[in-house]
């Protein structure tokens, strides 16, 4: 979901407003290049007008590192309510569905277009995202309706993002597996959603953040990897397979983000920063450096809340970085002490379209490719010292 989209729709939600109007390791050796995305591009399928999204930011882009992704699925209020959202995660990446039922394993924030009292709203939810028993019998039923042709009869773990609004709860089951398919091995989440008439609120999803610790690691080899998320909307109560799309996250392993402070004249704080991301040319891109007077002022999709979705700060634009990803920023002393921190956001995607075939083997329409997001380290700057008069 790009910028200003984000920022409108988490505008409303807070204040309760009415709604007014890849490839796997190897595949590719050359370095790829990215283009920027245009907010709201229209498509040429009925259920999605405008392309969904999806977001997935890792908390590391080090060889062998636990990933503890943070998942965005962002689709636009005028289009058709989804479904189902089924992501599959990077073949390379191991996995551990060893989880104990009961236990918290990551947090979720949700934005829904709903109704109450016959006005339409954009709701803002928030909760735990626990491992659940796949022998309760609402998962059961859930898991009936949701699983797919190549899936165990028992899900192999089974989640659910408990989110909640004034007491109200909306919870949403993530039914976890190992499959493979053409001979790749993916770990699928399966999403499945109520049609509005029948769900808490008339809700339909317009985003959601989650995390999941503990189930991935990276690959513990150098290469270019993709999340996939394939969208199906319902057609009235349906839901309609014929209007599948897929849109797609790609993740250059390793990868690294850095941002330290310069040494500069006292009215000013310099910065300088690099980024690097395994088998794309950072030519051409942009980032954004956030500054507030609240630790981490940046968006970080591992961290499902308002902040961590849009930040809490103010922002500034780099210059286009050339191809070795440096960057720099200068800005003006500050008056109180000020947290700095870097972001490359959900805003640029592989020049050229999505790379490589589905993973489901099915000619489904790849709408876009993501370049994962990406949070620097942040830099606390306190005010000059002032000079004492004798």
């Amino acid at each position: 979901m790009k910028t200003r989209f984000r920022l409108t729709l988490l505008a409303g939600a807070a204040l309760g407003l009415s709604i007014a109007a890849v490839a796997s390791a190897g595949q590719a050796k050359q370095a790829l290049t990215v283009t920027h995305v245009r907010a709201g591009a229209p498509t040429a399928m009925a259920g999605y007008g405008t392309a969904p999204e999806l977001a997935v930011q890792q908390a590391s882009y080090k060889l062998g590192a636990a990933t503890n992704p943070g998942f965005v699925l962002f689709s636009d209020p005028t289009n058709d309510a989804t479904a189902k959202i089924t992501i599959y995660s990077p073949p390379g990446y191991t996995t551990s569905l060893t989880q104990t039922p009961g236990a918290t394993v990551g947090k979720a924030y949700a934005i829904v277009s709903a109704v109450i009292a016959g006005v339409p709203l954009l709701l803002p939810l928030s909760g735990p995202v626990v491992v659940g028993n796949p022998a309760d019998p609402s998962l059961v039923a859930a898991y009936a309706q949701c699983k797919g042709p190549l899936d165990p009869p028992t899900p192999q773990e089974a989640l659910v993002l408990n989110t909640s609004f004034q007491g109200q709860t909306i919870s949403v089951p993530d039914f976890v597996n190992t499959v493979t398919i053409g001979g790749s091995t993916y770990v699928t989440q399966e999403i499945c959603l109520l049609p509005p008439s029948q769900a808490p609120f008339n809700a339909q999803l317009v985003l959601a953040d989650f995390t999941v610790n503990g189930v991935w690691t990276n690959a513990a080899s150098a290469g270019q990897y993709q999340w996939v998320a394939d969208y199906t909307p319902f057609n009235g109560n349906t839901p309609n397979p014929a209007e599948t799309v897929e849109v797609r996250t790609f993740v250059g392993l390793p990868s690294s983000f850095t941002l330290k402070r310069l040494k500069a004249k006292s009215s000013i704080i310099k910065f300088s920063g690099k980024l690097s991301i395994g088998g794309v040319s950072p030519a051409g891109l942009k980032v954004n450096l956030y500054y507030g007077l609240k630790s981490k002022p940046a968006p970080n999709f591992t961290n499902p809340s308002q902040a961590g979705v849009a930040g809490q700060g103010k922002v500034v634009h780099s210059k286009t970085l050339k191809s070795n990803g440096k960057f720099a920023f200068t800005r003006k002393k500050v008056k109180k002490k000020t947290y700095f921190q870097a972001r490359l956001e959900d805003e640029w995607a592989l020049q050229g379209g999505c790379v490589g075939p589905s993973p489901t083997g099915q000619p489904i329409p790849c709408l876009e490719e993501l370049l994962s997001p990406m949070t620097s380290n942040q830099i606390l700057v306190k005010p000059p010292k002032k000079k004492r008069h004798h």
